[in-house]
């Protein structure tokens, strides 16, 4: 597992407000325990990166692994390249996801993302990942679940005031579904999924749904 002292000294070329949210979400989100669920070689797609918090993460749980991130947010990206200055360990590109073009990969992730997408897209976009993917690939999506139902529901008060009330991500909707909902869309799709539940010792019911081509 990666160590979080060396996301630290990463991070450490990036503005005070990248490093306060890189403390804040390693914090609420197991976002270090969801790097071991990734293969530790081939080409991995992180869709809705931000400023590049997983995909450095990725890169550095594993050399081997060749990591595009896309986002669709110019700052954030800027705060990325800013972050790997002369180091040039992931490749970003400028990207809207609903535009449904983006590289093949081995692995497409998801973290926290498709939340705010509406679901038809949501469901182009991850038709769009099966057609891309080769045979045996994955597709991970970290996202919160209804249940447990307090959880869901803190997070829900949280996510309000950070997107609806503060703008902190693009978005003005939630579109979320139980895990239950992410596996039935992703056997029609032609996966064949598997729920892992992340939300012991948090606040919020994070869980991660993988999809296997």
């Amino acid at each position: 597992m990666v160590d979080k002292q060396e996301l630290y000294r990463l991070y450490s070329r990036a503005d005070w407000a990248t490093k306060l949210y890189l403390r804040v979400k390693l914090r609420i989100c197991p976002l270090l325990a969801l790097e071991t669920y990734v293969p530790a070689r081939g080409r991995i797609v992180d869709l809705g990166c931000g400023s590049g918090l997983f995909p450095f993460i990725l890169k550095l749980g594993s050399p081997l692994r060749e990591i595009i991130g896309l986002d669709f947010d110019p700052k954030k990206l800027a705060q990325a390249a800013r972050v790997q200055t002369g180091a040039s360990l992931c490749q970003f590109i400028q990207a809207d996801l609903s535009q449904l073009d983006f590289p093949a990969a081995d692995v497409y992730t998801f973290v926290d993302v498709l939340y705010l997408i509406p679901y038809a897209q949501q469901a182009d976009i991850l038709s769009k990942c099966y057609e891309l993917l080769p045979a045996g690939g994955y597709i991970l999506i970290k996202e919160i679940d209804t249940r447990p139902r307090r959880k869901y529901l803190w997070n829900y008060f949280q996510e309000t005031l950070a997107v609806k009330l503060i703008g902190f991500t693009r978005g003005k909707k939630f579109f979320f579904r139980s895990s239950a909902e992410w596996s039935s869309l992703l056997r029609q799709l032609g996966f064949r999924p598997l729920v892992e539940p992340l939300h012991k010792g948090y606040w919020y019911s994070h869980v991660l749904i993988i999809g296997q081509k």
